[in-house]
């Protein structure tokens, strides 16, 4: 059960998730990479490292990347140990014009999402410490953290703050994407509850932004991943938080039409208990050597309430999955009372693969969402004809009002769901293979899915244009600066206000550019609002 678990949810890690798109930024008068690694070698020689210096730290290094796709040889990286070295890092690297990358957590999924090729990655790993200060209800965590560091510490003091649902992600990478948690219905998303963030500019200035100082760079950050600078500290609301309920459930693929109207009600009716968190997964296996056991239907429950004793039924919002629900009684679940460590560990996704996402968003109506689910069920056939990867995942997350009404309670941020004022859906789709040979053949059936879907989406006018960047993929290839594939554009999808503030914020803090021009990893400005490939 264990290994279905986990390729079933691995697309919810969401990190880091870039797209490379460095082609019309790379001048060919930009200083070397070997000679920007001989500057950073001998200005700091004791955390610099590379294939010929310190070879054990840098194979350690490439290693610790999750998916395959991202686990690129640098010509070095470098891991500072705090605000001041990453200063100064950077300082170096914009004045001598270095290409270079920025690796929080390392759960990007494609190439050069948080790495790059004969260039430098700064590696934050060393800097993943967390703090709880009770009486300003304050948690401090730097960005090399990762979910299951902060929540180990936290869970024993009886606090928790919204982060990744799978432990094994990053938060400096999650949080400056949105990042959706267990609790976007009381809370919003991550980003929206940071208080300060600490960023270090294209230039190495250092500066400091919160509701009140800088208050347009600090608004800027809740979206816009790597366009700004490198975030070195965060402070996050903290909350008193108890063991929860949760757990997975896997059931029958016959149960899927009623699970389809329980997801739908459960996304109309969460504002009247907003404790509740749904994900649905929908997994094909082509490997399982028996045909009826290879698709897998599985729903990961949470409920955020402080528990005070058992559980002996489904809490509320989950009432239309339970055992007396027309979905009947799980096959098996882990439905337990658990603390976000636990909860959260059981959501790791396995590495050593290569993975693709692709996201899109759509009106919550059943009509809707039961037509999607006939279209996936084509789609399925045409995967079964081409067995080759090693799974295919949708998952269904509810997006509603709720959630952006919350957001917008503490601040607001740059996502863009402030335009809709009705309830929506997260589509994701996740594939999983091994071997580079396979990337087009992939390709082609993420391709077929998504067209099939924007189509039919586009025509009853229920696709939307948001795309959750911490889903999102592209190929690139990174030696030759050529393109692989068309792109979505997460930061169009946020709507012209909401990427006009990011822009604004680029001119007046990275007056150099330093960001779009010598950082070529993640969806960057110049390219968006060009438009969504699936939407030509």
């Amino acid at each position: 059960m264990k290994s279905l678990i986990q390729g079933a949810v691995v697309a919810l890690s969401y990190g880091a998730v870039q797209l490379v798109d460095a082609a019309a930024f790379v001048d060919a008068a930009e200083s070397s990479a070997a000679k920007c690694c001989d500057i950073l070698e001998k200005s700091f020689p004791q955390i610099t490292y590379s294939s010929t210096n310190q070879q054990n730290l840098y194979q350690k290094f490439v290693a610790s990347y999750f998916s395959v796709n991202d686990r690129l040889t640098p010509s070095c990286a470098i891991s500072p140990a705090n605000t001041k070295d990453v200063a100064n890092i950077t300082g170096l690297l914009s004045k001598n014009s270095c290409q270079f990358a920025v690796k929080s957590g390392g759960h990007g999924i494609l190439t050069g999402s948080s790495n790059i090729v004969k260039g430098v990655t700064i590696d934050l790993r060393g800097m993943r410490s967390v703090s709880l200060n009770k009486q300003t209800k304050t948690a401090t965590v730097q960005p090399g953290a990762k979910w299951i560091d902060v929540y180990s510490y936290m869970d024993p003091l009886g606090y928790a703050i919204p982060g990744g649902r799978a432990g094994d992600v990053g938060v400096g990478g999650l949080t400056s994407g949105g990042g959706n948690s267990f609790f976007a219905a009381r809370y919003g998303f991550a980003c929206d509850n940071v208080k300060r963030f600490e960023v270090v500019l294209g230039n190495g200035t250092v500066v400091q932004a919160t509701n009140t100082t800088s208050a347009d760079l600090f608004t800027a950050l809740k979206g816009s991943q790597n366009n700004l600078g490198i975030i070195t500290e965060l402070d996050f609301v903290a909350f008193e938080q108890s063991d929860l309920w949760g757990g997975t459930a896997i059931y029958d693929k016959k149960t899927i039409p009623a699970q389809v109207k329980a997801f739908y009600e459960f996304t109309k009716n969460l504002k009247n208990d907003p404790y509740g968190s749904l994900i649905f997964v929908w997994s094909y296996f082509p490997k399982i050597p028996k045909e009826s056991d290879r698709l897998v239907i599985l729903n990961l429950y949470e409920y955020t309430a402080n528990l005070t004793g058992p559980v002996t039924t489904y809490p509320s919002p989950f009432k239309g999955f339970a055992p007396d629900s027309p979905i009947g009684p799980p096959i098996t679940n882990t439905l337990r009372i658990a603390n976000l460590s636990s909860l959260t560990a059981e959501l790791n996704s396995p590495a050593e693969l290569s993975n693709l996402y692709a996201s899109l968003t759509f009106t919550n109506n059943l009509t809707v969402l039961n037509k999607v689910v006939r279209i996936l069920n084509n789609e399925l056939e045409y995967y079964k004809k081409d067995p080759f990867y090693e799974y295919a995942s949708i998952l269904l997350q509810p997006l509603p009002r709720l959630f952006t009404e919350k957001s917008i309670e503490r601040g607001g941020n740059v996502l863009g769901l402030d335009r809709y004022q009705d309830d929506n859906v997260l589509f994701l789709l996740n594939m999983a293979w091994n071997g580079t040979q396979y990337d087009a053949r992939i390709r082609s059936l993420a391709d077929k899915v998504m067209g099939d879907l924007t189509t039919y989406l586009s025509e009853v006018k229920a696709l939307k244009d948001f795309q959750y960047i911490n889903c999102m993929e592209s190929s690139f290839d990174v030696v030759y600066k050529k393109h692989a594939f068309e792109d979505q554009d997460p930061l169009g999808g946020y709507g012209p206000a909401a990427l006009a503030k990011i822009k604004a914020a680029s001119k007046k803090y990275d007056v150099g550019q330093v960001f779009q021009k010598l950082v070529p990893g993640g969806f960057k400005l110049a390219g968006a609002g060009s438009g969504n490939k699936y939407n030509h």
